[in-house]
């Protein structure tokens, strides 16, 4: 299933390819992201893994945070290539290299509707109270 998929961890990334997958999922309806936000967004990632099928960026997923606590951030595929393998193999990624570093806390936040994806992963689901500010765009 995973026939003609790369995956390249660190490597380039291209801001305009990352943000149309963005908008293709629905993270970015209104545009607002734009190429030069994204590249210092990914200098600011300590770990990158992305999944190309030839020059076509078809998943991705991040780590950033700093030195203690981190968050796995935009675990993401692009449609027509769900459901192959794409996401799990970027989160093994992300998994190999949370455990050689040095956290002290991670976390996501899991809105996939799947519930035992991350789980997989050893990530639990905690019951702790949390709360989210949004800028009014």
């Amino acid at each position: 299933m995973l026939d003609g998929i790369e995956f390249v961890e660190d490597g380039q990334v291209d801001a305009k390819q990352l943000n149309d997958l963005y908008r293709q999922i629905g993270w970015d309806k209104t545009g607002r992201r734009t190429d030069a936000e994204t590249v210092e967004m990914l200098t600011r990632s300590f770990f990158t893994i992305a999944a190309w099928e030839g020059e076509l960026l078809v998943g991705f997923a991040r780590v950033c945070g700093d030195l203690y606590c981190v968050q796995v951030l935009d675990v993401i595929t692009r449609e027509g290539y769900r459901r192959r393998g794409i996401a799990t193999r970027c989160m093994e990624h992300v998994v190999k290299h949370l455990k050689k570093s040095n956290y002290v806390s991670v976390t996501l936040t899991d809105g996939t509707g799947f519930d035992h994806f991350y789980e997989d992963f050893e990530f639990k689901e905690i019951d702790v109270p949390s709360r989210v500010w949004r800028p009014r765009f």
